[in-house]
């Protein structure tokens, strides 16, 4: 008869009950121990006697968990809780039990379960469990399965006795190849000696290799890595290599043409070293050299690959380093010849004209006032004075004329100049200045200075062209050290003060192709028409001749930025050149 509703016990801590007993008895949990009343009866699905005692019934829970250590799994079937009272209830469990072993028998039977839960001072408590698990051997008018177990008992003595016999003949089979197994013995001994200390040096050679050197299968995966892999990859474990796929450690857009060779490899084809772009632990890439080749069975066949792997990024940096000086001193070598030719040919030139002029000038005092001649003798003068200016340009280029120096603040000096070129300057053209009141000062002329500004002003606003554009002028002083290394001219100037005046000329005009940026201060050079390319080489020709250096920021689309970069004065740069200041 079932309980009055409120004389019975809450049936959802009921079931947590019965759960936690469930999960407490498949972890092998030892608190499982305290779910027991003192006052407790029960018996096991294996045992014939019922159990009285509480510490009988603990040491047989711990001998189970003994005998099966690890967790088992219990499959719930069918539960049912039933409340009694508001003290006794019972829990009815219907599972089967999966132990942690292979092929086990009671995974095939369903074990039922009986709890009786009493409510007492320390809380609910199990003072009752019975557990039985049916045979299916017990046949009719059995109670227990003596005809099957006896039938089982014959079938096995039939069994010892036939494996008795095989194994008494084995014996025999043993006792003639004795000698044999210890010849074998023996020169399996030799084989593992040698190839221990064959292991031995091949670790050695590993261990001394500063080159990674990586075994894998068939399919690329690896089975072992040397020492050098871990500082050349940056793993630390050879944990983070083995199993993975060796294509994992170079970059992605090489590993396609990584498994092409392979398989060219495979069909014969012959490939010596292959580069490709390494790639870290911490994400970042270097270049490596790859050296591979397939281990192979008696047969032949490829069962795995030799990989050496060497990091290059020294040498490929070295090379870089080699191409730049070979770049330079061609630069170098030909200026220097384009500066003895241009200097001879100037002075030549000079000479040539003066002669040319004077004759002029003697033939122009002796024609009569009106001669028809005096228009064309002027004009050939005017010419003589025009190709004798280009000749100067040529030295200043070269840097051969002399520089009258003085103490000037840079910032005033392309103030007092800009008015002028501003006036020049398409309206299309935005014009912008960035001037401290008081710049830095250099020790140069302001000829000089107006000579730079115009031809850099001009060069940037006919680089915009028609276009809307800006053109932008500021003044500043930069620490040697932040001077740019790369597109700067002349390619061997270095440094010798500390703090240089800085002039700067920028636009948003087309800029300049890579290939183009050193050749624009050769004289004559020009992208936009024939007849112009004198402006930049006299710009380069002043900076040689004040100590400076010319650097060039540029690209096609984005403009470009021209800095002259001046030593800032100095007493003795006044005493050097004779200068008071």
């Amino acid at each position: 008869m079932n309980a009055h509703p409120e004389h019975t016990a809450d049936p959802s801590a009921l079931r947590q009950l019965l759960d936690d007993y469930l999960q407490m008895y498949a972890s092998r949990d030892e608190r499982l121990t305290k779910f027991f009343s003192e006052d407790f009866s029960g018996f096991t699905g294996g045992g014939n006697f019922l159990v009285k005692d509480l510490q009988a019934w603990i040491a047989i829970t711990r001998q189970d968990f003994a005998q099966v250590k690890d967790s088992i799994r219990i499959e719930l079937k069918d539960t049912a809780i039933q409340s009694l009272t508001d003290s006794i209830a019972v829990a009815t469990a219907f599972f089967t039990i999966h132990l942690p072993i292979k092929d086990h028998i009671l995974s095939r039977e369903t074990a039922r379960l009986v709890l009786i839960f009493r409510k007492e001072s320390a809380g609910w408590k199990i003072c009752h469990s019975s557990i039985s698990i049916p045979y299916q051997l017990v046949r009719k008018g059995e109670v227990y399965p003596l005809k099957e177990l006896t039938d089982r008992t014959h079938v096995l003595e039939k069994l010892v006795a036939e494996r008795t016999a095989q194994l008494s003949e084995a014996n025999e089979r043993l006792k003639k190849s004795n000698s044999e197994l210890a010849r074998e013995i023996a020169e399996r001994k030799q084989t593992a000696e040698a190839l221990q200390k064959s292991e031995e040096r091949y670790r050695s050679i590993l261990h001394a290799s500063p080159d990674d050197i990586t075994i894998t299968d068939r399919e690329g995966r690896i089975l072992m890595v040397s020492p050098a892999a871990f500082k050349i990859f940056g793993f630390e474990r050879e944990a983070d290599y083995l199993g993975r796929s060796v294509t994992e450690y170079i970059v992605a857009e090489d590993r396609e043409r990584a498994m092409t060779q392979v398989t060219q490899r495979l069909q014969g084809a012959k490939s010596g070293p292959t580069e490709y772009r390494g790639l870290r632990r911490d994400g970042s890439t270097f270049d490596i050299e790859v050296n591979s080749e397939f281990i192979r069975d008696s047969a032949e066949t490829p069962i795995g690959m030799v990989i050496i792997s060497r990091d290059i990024s020294e040498r490929k940096r070295a090379e870089e380093e080699r191409q730049k000086l070979e770049a330079q001193n061609q630069q170098l070598h030909k200026a220097e010849s384009l500066g003895r030719m241009a200097g001879a040919i100037a002075h030549h030139f000079n000479n040539q004209l003066q002669t040319v002029t004077m004759s002029l000038e003697l033939a122009l005092d002796e024609l009569p006032k009106k001669s028809s001649a005096i228009d064309y003798v002027t004009a050939a003068m005017q010419s003589a004075r025009t190709a004798a200016e280009i000749s100067n340009l040529m030295l200043t280029y070269l840097g051969i004329t002399a520089a009258n120096r003085e103490p000037l603040d840079l910032s005033i000096a392309s103030l007092e100049c800009l008015p002028l070129l501003r006036a020049i300057i398409p309206k299309t053209v935005v014009f912008e200045t960035d001037l401290p009141a008081h710049g830095p000062i250099i020790a140069a002329d302001s000829n000089r200075i107006q000579h730079v500004l115009t031809n850099l002003i001009t060069n940037a606003w006919e680089a915009i062209g028609t276009a809307m554009g800006k053109v932008r002028v500021t003044v500043k002083t930069v620490s040697a050290t932040t001077i740019p290394t790369t597109h700067r001219f002349p390619v061997d100037w270095q440094p010798q003060a500390t703090a240089y005046a800085c002039l700067i000329v920028s636009d948003t005009g087309n800029g300049i192709a890579e290939q183009d940026i050193a050749k624009i201060f050769d004289p004559f050079f020009s992208t936009k028409f024939t007849g112009r390319g004198m402006g930049l080489a006299v710009v380069l020709g002043i900076a040689r001749t004040l100590d400076g250096v010319i650097t060039v920021e540029s690209a096609l689309g984005c403009g470009s930025s021209f800095r002259v970069f001046l030593p800032v004065c100095r007493q003795d740069v006044f005493q050097k050149h004779g200068v008071s200041s």
